[in-house]
């Protein structure tokens, strides 16, 4: 994949997204209601970049928090805030959240893998 590829699948990933409320009763907290979902689409929109691609430290199973070598991959940054990083990886075809770091240290995944829109409502 080039950046113009990832640029067009988040295009149309945004452009299809429709709401739909979760339906697994095993959820925790409180479901989000469609206003409160949408609200954040202007926010995703604005913290959109062009696509390029980063090394992260994998942080989303307690193997990778535990191991002593850290574990690493490169994906696909596509959104950025101050304190987050939302990533594509291709080949799994789902985004995901990073921390964002300090100084030279690589970003850290969060465990958060998803759909563009909902990874970016958990920022």
């Amino acid at each position: 994949m080039r950046s113009g590829d990832v640029a067009a699948y988040v295009k149309t990933e945004l452009e299809r997204f429709r709401y739909a409320e979760p339906q697994r009763d095993d959820l925790i907290g409180v479901r989000w209601s469609e206003q409160t979902v949408l609200s954040h689409i202007p926010k995703l929109r604005a913290a959109l970049v062009e696509p390029y691609l980063k090394r992260f430290q994998l942080r989303d199973t307690y193997e990778q928090i535990r191991s002593q070598k850290p574990y690493t991959a490169e994906y696909w940054v596509v959104a950025e805030t101050e304190s987050y990083i939302q990533f594509f990886d291709p080949a799994k075809r789902e985004f995901g959240l990073a921390s964002c770091c300090e100084s030279d240290a690589l970003a850290s995944t969060t465990g958060v893998r998803g759909d563009l829109v909902g990874v970016f409502c958990a920022m």
